[in-house]
């Protein structure tokens, strides 16, 4: 029986459908840089530096955006934030067709490129806080982790759709799949609206006195910012490792490099769909997910250059499948206020892989020999963190129990 048009379920529904959108637009950008390059006329360290001022604005936003959710209310923020980000990426794709066109050149329009790129980071950092916070409070306590394993599933069905939404548009034109960075927040507009202010909408009026994070939590921050780190690390590298270990010519790598990243997503999905959210207990998910990235990690490494790497990738995303919605449950089980946790929160993802995709690259260049070097070092601190983490929740359990004595 389907749930009620206005049920929580189906507005949960929708905060995925929402987060799916992000997803999807964010991959496709990335497919398009080659055709971008080569049809705008824009050097590849420019659309580089570009990528890279959006995400430094998502970066320092997230906790902004959080915050002012939990002052303010979920769907009015996030209102605002997609809003911003429509607007944002109408100007980016306008540009882009311009110079395409042969009416704007890469001097003349690099600055308004920085400034599109400026105006959608800082909005579009609202989106992912606001989601989960609004989630976690549509929905019963004990289904946090099936709630946010829920949002992060959305979030890789995104990203693995939005290659499979670019290779359609390609066919009417090169710049055709650019539509996509409109239509897809727009849509994610319309959900929105369509979502009522409930009462678990209602601005949060706790005091700062009463907020607390839970024991272990800094471990697990940590553990969020090293597992993108991994992840970037991994994605940066894959491109130039499939090219000088597996001899394939530089469009062959791109070519594989966009089917293993939209595979890795929908295998992501698959795993928190059918396995994470029927667990019950955050912390069975958050350790999981902790062997699993560790023998992910160490198969992965011993077998790069053959086709057996393939296996130690697919341990490793299951591993990043059972990690995500493992510690984001654990961290929300706090008296933090939702928005404020889930913004500290993508700050630690958006810097994590901007660490990542910065260090892989350059270990890559001085290691090539050990091209996994960087993300064994961050799985093993992520295992360390993980063994902290789990010793001072014991610790503050017993000091609890003592005192109840």
């Amino acid at each position: 029986m389907r749930p009620p048009l206005n049920s929580p379920k189906n507005h949960q529904r929708k905060i995925n459908m929402v987060v799916a959108s992000q997803g999807a637009a964010q991959v496709v950008l990335l497919t398009q840089i080659p055709l971008i390059v080569e049809r705008c006329g824009l050097s590849l360290a420019s659309i580089g530096g570009l990528v890279a001022l959006g995400t430094f604005c998502l970066m320092i936003a997230g906790p902004l955006w959080g915050e002012m959710g939990d002052r303010i209310g979920r769907k009015p923020i996030l209102l605002a934030g997609l809003c911003g980000a429509l607007l944002a990426q109408i100007l980016f794709v306008a540009l882009l067709v311009a110079m395409a066109l042969g009416h704007l050149e890469e001097s003349d329009a690099f600055l308004a490129l920085a400034i599109s790129r400026i105006i959608y980071g800082l909005n579009a950092a609202a989106i992912y806080p606001c989601c989960q916070a609004w989630a976690i409070e549509l929905g019963e306590p004990e289904k946090r982790l099936s709630i946010l394993s829920g949002l992060s599933a959305a979030a890789n069905l995104g990203r693995g759709l939005g290659p499979l939404l670019a290779l359609p548009a390609l066919l009417a034109g090169a710049l055709w799949p650019l539509a996509w960075l409109i239509l897809l927040p727009l849509t994610a507009l319309v959900l929105t609206i369509g979502l009522p202010r409930i009462d678990s909408d209602k601005p949060d009026t706790k005091p700062a006195e009463h907020i607390s994070l839970p024991p272990g939590a800094m471990m697990l921050f940590a553990t969020a910012l090293l597992s993108t780190v991994s992840v970037g690390q991994l994605q940066v590298i894959m491109g130039p490792a499939l090219k000088d270990l597996y001899g394939l010519s530089a469009l062959g790598a791109s070519s594989a490099t966009a089917v293993l990243l939209a595979t890795v997503a929908v295998c992501g999905f698959l795993v928190q769909v059918t396995l994470v959210r029927k667990l019950k207990a955050p912390q069975v998910s958050f350790m999981l997910g902790v062997a699993s990235l560790c023998m992910g990690s160490i198969l992965l490494s011993s077998t790069l250059g053959s086709l057996f790497a393939a296996a130690g990738l697919l341990v490793f995303v299951v591993g990043i499948a059972f990690l995500v919605p493992g510690y984001s449950a654990l961290l929300s089980q706090s008296q933090q206020r939702g928005g404020r946790l889930f913004g500290l929160l993508a700050l630690m993802h958006t810097g994590g892989y901007t660490i990542g995709f910065a260090l892989g690259g350059w270990l890559y260049e001085k290691e090539p020999q050990q091209p996994l070097l960087g993300m064994l070092i961050s799985v093993a601190l992520i295992a360390v963190c993980a063994v902290l983490a789990s010793l001072i929740s014991r610790k503050k359990r017993l000091q609890q129990v003592q005192y109840r004595c």
